[in-house]
């Protein structure tokens, strides 16, 4: 196993090209993002996302899992449903710490069809943001539960440890069945005054 101290917040180059060159392998790794360390393996990788779950605990058809995005502009070539206004939505969220529910597209591989909707994420942490761009794929990934950071960094091939966290929740946003019927189900990080236009449209939408 590979651990890698990035506690000064500066990406070392050394340490994300080893994270990427296991995350190509078909490994799984260890990584800080803007709320919490999580575990994680490319998202076309079948084996290594059965091994995440194994080490959740969870079956694959549960929702703790989300997908990271390399950058915004990848969203349409994984999520269904993404239409120009909802497009311009998700650029004035991401990067920052909201999870976008929505329909997978046809790019997201079988084995995570498990669920009708998926959570996609785009980071604005920078070491993530680093490691996605070099990597150039999405990353699925699932938290590390608080505490539990030295049990998981024991299981998996490479770590990047930013030492502690600021910790807290995304604010996840439902747009898996339009902006008409936007719902957010969880108040997190992000402020949700940009959505407030189109919690009122989906409140005139449910009341018609």
């Amino acid at each position: 196993m590979g651990r890698w101290d990035v506690s000064n917040g500066i990406p070392h180059k050394r340490a994300i090209q080893r994270v990427v060159q296991a995350l190509r392998e078909g490994k799984v790794v260890l990584y800080p993002t803007d709320t919490s360390y999580a575990i994680g393996c490319t998202v076309a990788s079948r084996e290594p996302f059965e091994r995440v779950c194994q080490m959740r605990g969870v079956r694959p058809e549960k929702s703790l899992f989300s997908i990271f995005l390399p950058e915004v502009g990848a969203i349409g070539q994984y999520a269904l449903g993404v239409d120009t206004p909802t497009y311009r939505l998700v650029r004035r969220l991401w990067p920052g710490p909201y999870t976008i529910i929505l329909r997978p597209g046809p790019a997201i591989p079988r084995h995570l069809w498990h669920r009708r909707t998926v959570g996609f994420r785009v980071s604005e942490y920078p070491l993530l943001r680093n490691l996605l761009a070099e990597l150039g794929e999405p990353i699925v990934t699932a938290g590390v539960p608080e505490g539990q950071f030295e049990r998981y960094a024991s299981q998996v091939e490479e770590v990047l440890d930013a030492g502690p966290l600021s910790g807290g929740r995304t604010t996840v946003i439902d747009l898996s069945n339009g902006l008409a019927r936007l719902r957010v189900l969880r108040v997190g990080l992000g402020s949700i005054a940009e959505l407030e236009p189109f919690l009122a449209l989906s409140e005139s939408f449910q009341e018609a």
